[in-house]
């Protein structure tokens, strides 16, 4: 069973990592030291929260979140950004094509 993790411990083991002190977080956070050694103890947070963490720590939070999922649903949304990738290679090659013709043709001007 996948359980997610302490997201307090998760954040402050986070900011301990990039170095920032909690009164620097706190400071880009607006808000006060005591706001920011709270939420080291609290075992969820809200997603707004998060967010503004993952902003002012530059650290995308809720991608250590994802690594908590089953592997599944992980890769759930790959297939359409692969699908995406996909189709604008196969764009750039047409492209390319057109390209090197309009090049021959020019060069056949002049």
């Amino acid at each position: 069973m996948n359980t997610l993790p302490h997201m307090g411990e998760l954040i402050k083991k986070r900011i301990i990592e990039k170095k920032i002190s909690f009164s620097e977080v706190a400071r880009r956070m607006k808000v006060s030291q005591p706001t920011i050694s709270n939420y080291f103890h609290q075992s969820s947070l809200q997603t707004k929260v998060l967010f503004n963490i993952s902003i002012a720590i530059e650290h995308n939070l809720f991608a250590d979140i994802m690594q908590y999922l089953p592997q599944n649903i992980q890769n759930a949304n790959n297939t359409t950004f692969h699908d995406t990738i996909i189709q604008q290679q196969e764009q750039i090659a047409e492209l390319s094509k057109e390209i090197n013709i309009y090049k021959q043709i020019l060069n056949n001007n002049k």
